[in-house]
């Protein structure tokens, strides 16, 4: 039994674990291409005019990449996901009810990487793109 509930409390509900998976999964996608932006991860490129893929940026030449950020979000928020689901899985009992003010916490904290994590990405891009050049900043 879990330190301050009750036997008479205790029912996890599939709901509050696919709440708390999908929480856990939107919020480290989010996380996961803001690294691979912020840490300039060298990952392949998609040049959609030839359709090919390369690792190296070609000067001159329109790129995507994009696309290979998304994947590596993707993958790694989900190896994440799958940990944090066997974790539950296994060390909370099946019984355990989340609470109300966890699910609240728990929404709230997603919803502050998820915007803290876009913000850097609109700031990247658009410092990139020559946004705040254009308007004197």
């Amino acid at each position: 039994m879990l330190p301050g509930t009750f036997e008479g409390d205790l029912v996890m509900k599939k709901s509050d674990m696919t709440y708390i998976v999908c929480s856990v999964f939107s919020a480290m996608t989010a996380f996961f291409y803001f690294f691979a932006m912020w840490l300039g991860i060298k990952l392949p490129r998609y040049y959609p005019l030839e359709h090919t893929w390369k690792w190296v940026k070609e000067q001159g030449v329109p790129s995507q990449g994009w696309y290979a950020k998304q994947v590596f979000a993707f993958l790694a928020a989900g190896i994440v996901t799958l940990v944090v689901y066997f974790i539950l899985k296994r060390s909370i009992p099946a019984e355990t009810k989340l609470k109300p003010a966890l699910c609240k916490m728990l929404g709230m904290v997603v919803t502050l990487i998820v915007i803290v994590c876009m913000g850097y990405m609109l700031y990247y891009e658009f410092g990139k793109w020559g946004v705040f050049a254009s308007l004197g900043w």
